[in-house]
C-alpha cells in the first residue's frame, strides 16, 4: 500500500489524484499506526519548508525506522 503522509502542507489531493489515475492504490493519511503499514511512501514537496520541517518533526523518528532501517521506499 502507498501511504502519502499529510503534514499538514501541500496539494495532496492532486497526488492522489494522479496516482489513481494511472491505476495505483494509495491513501492519505497522518496516522502513524497507518503509515507503519506502508510498502512505499510519498512525502509532498510543495508548501513552506519551515513549516513542513516543523510538523514533519513530530513524526521523524518514525519515519527514519521506516526509510532508513526496514528500507521502505519513500518519493
Amino acid at each position: 500500500m502507498i501511504v502519502i503522509i499529510d503534514y499538514g502542507l501541500g496539494n495532496i489531493g492532486s497526488v492522489l489524484n494522479i496516482i489513481k489515475k494511472i491505476g495505483g492504490d494509495a491513501i492519505i493519511s497522518s496516522e502513524i499506526d497507518v503509515i507503519k503499514k506502508a510498502d512505499k511512501l510519498i512525502l509532498p514537496g510543495i508548501g513552506s519548508f519551515d513549516a513542513g520541517m516543523k510538523n514533519l518533526r513530530t513524526i521523524q523518528k518514525e519515519l527514519d525506522d521506516l526509510v532508513l532501517e526496514k528500507k521502505i521506499p519513500i518519493l
